[in-house]
């Protein structure tokens, strides 16, 4: 962990300016509630203002239009990015010195250079790992699978055979690269497998949350860009392509050669069906199904996804459904009782 900061130096680190005492140490990031004198803390979103105001936190993280009366603070852009940036410098990520522990396995043929393998951990035939990686215990890569540089494999992680991650992709627990794409061809004898003999290519600075699964494609390769980020759970189905600095929250899914843009958040439990194209940028809402293509940065919601807009007014609508429903069926009474009078 980093030692203590001044303001002044906070403040050159995440770009920003100083209100107040510059000279004011931190030793520490907090929430607004538990922060105390000696804590820095940030503002991010302007609905905790009031919490923010009562905070005993020594400094505050605040965007440009905000004023803390009586509390020093750092002026940034980006409360939150500044957040980020602050916590990677007290919390680095410590990476063991280079090393097979005796307990792993990794096969004569594998290139292991200068990355650190734990105990439990198998290196198939053939495989390489770049140096700065950090294979821990129980993670798997497997007969031909490439891992490049500074990239980390948590426990039981796993990288089937003839995969290949970038530089820096994190894999947390329970995440696998290259599982079985689901293919079968129905049947009247049942489903015939389709054999998964494509591979799966994962770019730079992807992070891959815990069980979660990249599927292999069939003939040709599933790709998780640059940047991207998925969360726990997620689900990448074969042949699919996430394009850079992509998000996919948890419990979302993609489903085979699906074609994600640059940009695209998927909201939890967001699903895009087969053969689906998603413009750059897009948004696609909670619980949302996606059956058709969307352009450039639309917002969609609902199932079926429709523009968000229309879907916010189609949601306060049904709300009143009940409601018109009773009248209508007052209003059909009254013109059967107008007709019989008639």
């Amino acid at each position: 962990m980093g030692g203590p900061l001044t303001l002044s130096e906070v403040a050159a680190l995440v770009g920003g300016s100083v209100e107040g005492d510059g000279t004011c140490t931190v030793r520490a990031v907090q929430s607004l509630e538990a922060a105390g004198p000696d804590d820095l803390s940030f503002l991010a979103n302007r609905r905790y203002l009031a919490v923010a105001r009562k905070s005993r936190a020594g400094a505050i993280l605040v965007g440009p239009e905000v004023t803390l009366d009586g509390t020093d603070c750092v002026v940034v852009s980006d409360p939150y990015r500044a957040f980020a940036q602050i916590m990677q410098h007290w919390h680095p990520t410590a990476v063991p010195e280079p090393g097979i522990d005796p307990a792993a396995w990794v096969s004569p043929d594998a290139n292991v250079d200068g990355a650190r393998v734990e105990a439990f951990a198998w290196v198939g035939p053939g495989a390489k790992v770049g140096p700065g990686s950090w294979l821990q215990a129980g993670a798997v890569v497997g007969a031909g699978a490439v891992v490049g540089r500074e990239c980390r494999l948590m426990p039981h992680a796993v990288v089937m055979d003839g995969c290949k991650l970038g530089d820096r992709v994190w894999l947390n627990p329970g995440a696998v690269v290259g599982a079985e794409g689901f293919g079968f061809a129905p049947g009247p004898e049942g489903h015939l497998k389709i054999p998964q003999v494509g591979g799966v290519d994962i770019g730079d600075d992807v992070e891959i949350g815990a069980n979660s699964c990249v599927d292999r494609a069939a003939l040709d390769t599933t790709r998780v860009r640059t940047g991207a980020k998925l969360d726990n759970l997620v689900q990448v189905g074969h042949a699919a392509d996430v394009g850079a600095h992509s998000i996919m929250v948890a419990f979302s899914g993609v489903a085979g050669s699906t074609r994600l843009g640059k940009g695209v958040v998927l909201a939890a439990k967001a699903a895009v069906l087969g053969h689906i194209s998603v413009g750059d940028g897009a948004r696609v809402g909670v619980a949302s199904v996606v059956k058709s293509g969307v352009g450039d940065g639309q917002e969609v919601t609902g199932i079926p996804a429709i523009e968000h807009v229309r879907w916010r007014r189609a949601a306060t609508a049904f709300g009143d459904l009940d409601q018109l429903t009773k009248t209508v069926r007052k209003l059909e009474k009254r013109i059967a009782q107008l007709e019989e009078s008639q």
